[in-house]
């Protein structure tokens, strides 16, 4: 985004780099905006750094979540607020030189327009398929039509959550590389075999790291089902999630690297530029309502970004809209589960247990059975459905093999009651402390139960 030696690069700070801007009297003062512009980036990067190592010595899981996606948001949007000013102080130069905006012109090959695609369909075939009969398989022992003893949660169905969820992920990249590889070509020659070389060779680069992703995902969601039958815990499911993140990220700078080789080899041939500059806001957000590509090329970074213009644009920021919303959501309302504590009290013959709420409402003439225990170490648990933290368990559990257990309790608390009813529930409840569920218990023990 921000380049040291910016005179032999395409763009710059989203806009074309242009003859205009290398010659006098621009030159010196396209020289002071970039480099104004990449000193003030380092400045916020050193910044960011050095608050990152600070915010690792916080404590609490709920508090750390909080804090760092809103410091990750926060530090991504001040990196581009220098590229932005950049950007309107080079579109002011731009003006004042009196070079007349393109808008609206574009070039087009229509003699290799159509003959250049990399993407082939049985490179993302096999992969998804792969996935897909993971996917049946796991549904077929939740149903009991394969019988696994080995696996203890089965019948609870999440292990085909978890692997369709992945399954899907590796549908949505499917769905966006060929969206991608379908792409525009992009004209950088009057000579239409330079143009398809350069074309085919980023769509290669680009299909070839698609198709790494995918079976990236396919392999997790082998090893994803795998630990989920060996009852594996979830840390170890979220450390071979962090291996796959990190491969990814490896491959990823891979990419990067290729595609700047291509940028190197094909920069000497550019003879024709498209001037879309006006399309771009602050270089990075491109809105063009007369261009029928959904995917354009980042101005900004590698790989591509949305036409904001174009309908599957527009969509796409409602949904970002969403996704922020969500986020914020789900971030209050796990820190309001992580301050409230649980607790139990007995009221008009009901055992209640209440945090926020009324979670679970039991009968007392309705249990059948109430035992105190404090080793909960000693059982396989898994989280179907609910809040699973370091103090508070909450929602459907599956137990030793038993599906539709419900938690409310705080494991650090130690000692908790597991009460079976006569429609055939089971719970397993706790207070804040280990003293509030010896209470509870004692007077359970009063009525009988």
């Amino acid at each position: 985004m921000y380049p040291a030696k910016w005179q032999n690069r395409k763009l710059i700070l989203g806009l074309n780099n242009r003859e205009e801007f290398r010659t006098a009297p621009a030159a010196d003062e396209v020289e002071r905006i970039v480099t104004t512009a990449r000193r003030r980036a380092l400045y916020i990067t050193k910044g960011c750094t050095a608050l990152s190592v600070i915010l690792l010595f916080l404590h609490g899981m709920i508090l750390q979540t909080f804090i760092w996606t809103v410091f990750i948001f926060a530090a991504i949007f001040a990196e581009t607020v220098p590229f932005i000013m950049g950007h309107r102080d080079l579109m002011a130069v731009k003006r004042r030189l009196g070079i007349a905006s393109g808008k609206g012109i574009s070039f087009a090959d229509l003699k290799a327009a159509g003959s250049v695609h990399a993407l082939k369909p049985g490179r993302v075939l096999v992969p998804n398929l792969l996935g897909l009969a993971v996917v049946v398989f796991a549904l077929l022992v939740d149903l009991g039509v394969i019988n696994m003893d080995t696996v203890t949660a089965k019948g609870s169905f999440l292990g085909t959550i978890m692997v369709t969820t992945y399954w899907l992920t590796g549908v949505l990249i499917t769905f966006f590389a060929y969206l991608m590889g379908n792409m525009k070509n992009t004209v950088i020659s009057t000579d239409s075999d330079i143009n398809a070389n350069y074309n085919r060779a980023k769509k290669k680069n680009l299909a070839d790291l698609n198709v790494l992703f995918l079976w990236l995902n396919t392999i997790l969601i082998f090893a994803v089902y795998l630990l989920f039958m060996m009852g594996c815990s979830e840390m170890m499911l979220m450390f071979s999630i962090g291996i796959y993140i990190a491969i990814m990220m490896i491959y990823m700078a891979l990419f990067v690297r290729g595609n700047s080789r291509i940028e190197a080899r094909y920069i000497k041939e550019l003879s024709l530029v498209s001037d879309d500059d006006e399309y771009w806001i602050g270089g990075l957000i491109y809105y063009n309502p007369t261009d029928t590509r959904a995917m354009v090329e980042k101005r900004a970074g590698i790989g591509t970004t949305v036409n904001y213009g174009h309908p599957l644009g527009k969509v796409s920021a409602v949904f970002m809209v969403l996704i922020l919303a969500a986020t914020a959501l789900l971030l209050i309302w796990l820190g309001m589960l992580d301050v409230v504590p649980v607790s139990l009290r007995l009221e008009d013959d009901k055992l209640i247990c209440h945090q926020l709420r009324d979670e679970y409402v039991i009968v007392l003439d309705d249990i059948v059975s109430a035992e105190l225990d404090d080793e909960l170490s000693e059982h396989k648990i898994y989280r179907t459905f609910g809040v699973g933290m370091g103090n508070l368990l909450k929602g459907d559990f599956t137990v030793d093999g038993k599906s539709g257990c419900k938690f409310f309790m705080n494991p650090a608390g130690k000692a908790y009651i597991r009460i079976e009813t006569a429609d055939g529930k089971c719970y397993y409840i706790s207070g804040e402390t280990a003293e509030d569920t010896n209470d509870i218990y004692k007077e359970l023990e009063r009525y009988g139960r």
